[in-house]
């Protein structure tokens, strides 16, 4: 077989111009013939290193998307757990500006949720941002060119503490879970605290009680809180705040709290039986009233089992508060309603007596009383959508409220949980107050789960699917 030859016959002669043959065109045509096959030898070669060279390279990014990954989803819970330290631990601490205490809340949970834009990969979510927008410029034009005073500071405030809904990180239901565990652990420490009150109470008195009004300097604190109440007009014994909480309503709804994540999403019995008992401790009935509402949407999510070792649980607890008579000590509570004053009427009924008044007015649609001066009507517990509604109109309210509820719902990991936390907010939180707000926030609307349908890669390859909330 002859080499220049594909199928094996020699190469014919080549020829001059008298057709007589060349002397060495026959090694000419063959040296031809493997220059040219030298020549696409190399370039299948070069072709195959750079295929080679592709594959490593979606390789490696296939490999470092996971790690990417993980490190988001860390930095996610340290936000988190940032946050949390912030609304209860610090929760009475405030920076003084301009003759009023801001929260120090405000500017933890701001700069946790920078850091988090920073190495987290925030998702933009655009109909959050235009139902934002449409809140502020509804809400300012309202103030501006209606309302007879307002309040700049309050109007401000107001637009900065609502700003946090429009971050949200994209994020599994296995770290929305260890974040959620992270706030039962640490009420966990607050619940012992109450009982360790109870007992320095009932052994030398609660006056030895650690008390952050006298250690703290007051231009440090949160004004305008019942730090320290008795069980019972006229009584010496108190309810226990947990120390770092603004006063004991606050203790016992994160306490109630802390026992829904329990029921929903942990079901650790147990811790959750410890965190019932803890509620009845603390004397203070929003706690109680919120988990008398929670439980109906609770249960839609237990199995049997669970269901019927938390109502068994319940009618114990029941039965060991009348013998202790824990609900006479709590009974004048209910006469509350009917006097002016009270807290009771002054969180149920005249908050709704305001927003009816204020909705006579034909221009109550669009425009309200302006912002900051519904505190002059006396001191009330204003609902954050009387408060909303009264100073800027309805329609800037139910815009307000469209945005909120789009937020807690926006591919929530649960959607019981966060009904539970807008019902919380909307009787038991204000417009203004940062821990309310907040919460909402670190609870509920800067988690984004991840869609059910499987999620590719900058190399193009499909990630692990995770079902989305039920």
């Amino acid at each position: 077989m002859s080499e220049g030859s594909d199928d094996g016959r020699r190469a014919p002669p080549a020829l001059d111009q008298f057709g007589m043959p060349i002397k060495g065109g026959e090694a000419s045509a063959r040296r031809r013939v493997r220059r040219s096959s030298g020549s696409t030898g190399g370039t299948s070669s070069t072709a195959a290193a750079i295929d080679t060279n592709t594959v490593e390279r979606r390789r490696d990014s296939v490999a470092e998307a996971p790690d990417r990954d993980a490190l988001q989803q860390r930095v996610v819970v340290g936000v988190f757990a940032a946050m949390l330290i912030g609304i209860t631990v610090l929760q009475k601490i405030g920076l003084p500006a301009g003759g009023t205490v801001i929260p120090v809340i405000v500017p933890i949970a701001y700069a946790a949720l920078i850091a988090g834009i920073l190495f987290a990969r925030p998702v933009f979510r655009p109909v959050r941002a235009i139902l934002y927008l449409a809140v502020v410029i509804t809400s300012a034009l309202s103030n501006v060119l209606f309302a007879k005073h307002f309040t700049f500071s309050s109007v401000s405030f107001y637009f900065v503490l609502y700003l946090p809904f429009l971050v949200a990180f994209e994020t599994t239901q296995e770290t929305f879970r260890k974040c959620m565990a992270l706030f039962s652990n640490l009420m966990l420490f607050f619940a012992a605290v109450v009982w360790i009150q109870h007992a320095i109470q009932f052994s030398v008195g609660w006056q030895y009680w650690p008390d952050l009004d006298k250690l703290v300097p007051s231009a440090y604190l949160v004004p305008e809180f019942l730090y320290i109440q008795p069980i019972q007009y006229g009584m010496q014994l108190m309810k226990p705040s947990g120390i770092t909480f603004l006063e004991v309503s606050f203790i016992s709804q994160f306490i109630t709290l802390a026992l829904i994540i329990e029921l929903l999403f942990l079901q650790r019995l147990l811790r959750a039986a410890f965190f019932g008992a803890t509620l009845f401790a603390t004397f203070a009935g929003t706690g109680l009233l919120l988990l008398v509402v929670s439980l109906p949407i609770v249960f839609t999510r237990l199995n049997v089992r669970t269901f019927v070792t938390v109502l068994a649980s319940a009618f114990v607890a029941l039965f060991v508060a009348l013998q202790l008579n824990w609900f006479d000590l709590v009974a004048n509570r209910l006469g509350e309603f009917d006097k002016q004053g009270t807290s009771g009427s002054s969180r149920f009924i005249e908050p709704l007596d305001r927003v009816r008044a204020a909705l006579r007015e034909p221009s109550a649609v669009y425009a309200g009383i302006g912002s900051g001066q519904i505190e002059q009507g006396g001191n009330i517990f204003w609902w954050p959508l009387v408060k909303a509604v009264v100073e800027y109109g309805l329609l800037q309210g139910l815009l307000f409220y469209g945005f909120l509820i789009y937020a807690m719902f926006d591919r929530t990991p649960s959607r019981q949980f966060s009904v539970i936390l807008i019902l919380w907010y909307s009787f038991e939180g204000t417009l203004l107050t940062p821990l309310n707000p907040i919460a909402l926030v670190m609870l509920s609307a800067m988690f984004l789960v991840r869609d059910a349908a499987p999620r590719r890669t900058r190399g193009g390859a499909a990630g692990a699917a995770v079902p989305a909330a039920a």
